[in-house]
């Protein structure tokens, strides 16, 4: 597989979802013109922005190549920082007045963005994200439906964003609604109770809907502010 092998399946996924599962692909396809440089790994990944004069941003994406929900993450790294440009924080916070100014290397990569996170991050908006994640993951642990594999790799990808909420929470519930259409849910057709993991699908959704449109109106703001 080759990024334009996966941009392609990712344009064939937004053809046939809708919900906030499209609104997320249509975000995420709509900053790729912002990556310059895709790089392949076998594990993990990461978005990287190369800041430039003029406030011009340019990412760096790797990613494994083949694997969308992996991609969708990462892209949701880029859409997160073109919506708040806070060193790739989750959430809107202005608050901090002794943030130092980026240091840069040759390539417009900042140096010290943990530092610049610690002093912008909102721990209160910290507990939200993470309550949250909690919520899904409660879900998750009850659903039936699910493969015990399936099950931990939701639970282990949670685990993952409460750890760092300021920068993974919005990430890793999108990687997660890829996952589970990918998977083949939610169940459709008639049946007598709900299925657990339909719950899952829509409580799952509808965090993933509040964050976009969160990304949506900051990202608005900044244009009007910018006029």
């Amino acid at each position: 597989m080759n990024v334009e092998q996966d941009l392609a399946k990712l344009r064939r996924l937004n053809s046939m979802v809708n919900g906030p599962l499209k609104l997320v692909i249509n975000e995420v396809l709509a900053v790729t013109p912002l990556v310059i440089d895709w790089i392949n790994v076998q594990t993990s990944g990461s978005a990287v922005c190369r800041y430039k004069p003029d406030n011009v941003r340019q990412y760096e994406v790797r990613y494994q190549f083949g694997n969308i929900g992996n991609l969708v993450h990462e892209l949701t790294h880029v859409a997160v920082n073109e919506s708040y440009n806070l060193d790739f924080i989750n959430y809107p916070n202005r608050t901090s007045i002794d943030l130092p100014d980026r240091e840069l290397d040759i390539l417009g990569r900042c140096k010290n963005e943990d530092l610049r996170q610690t002093k912008q991050m909102s721990q209160s908006m910290n507990t939200a994200k993470s309550d949250i994640l909690m919520r899904i993951k409660g879900w998750t642990d009850a659903s039936t439906e699910l493969s015990p594999a399936q099950k931990s790799d939701i639970s282990n990808k949670l685990i993952y964003g409460m750890i760092n909420p300021h920068k993974e929470s919005d990430t890793v519930l999108n990687q997660i609604l890829v996952w589970l259409f990918e998977w083949g849910f939610p169940v459709t057709g008639q049946y007598i109770n709900k299925p657990v993991v339909n719950a899952l699908y829509e409580e799952l959704s509808t965090a993933v809907k509040t964050a976009h449109l969160e990304r949506k109106n900051s990202r608005l703001r900044n244009k009007i502010r910018e006029k």
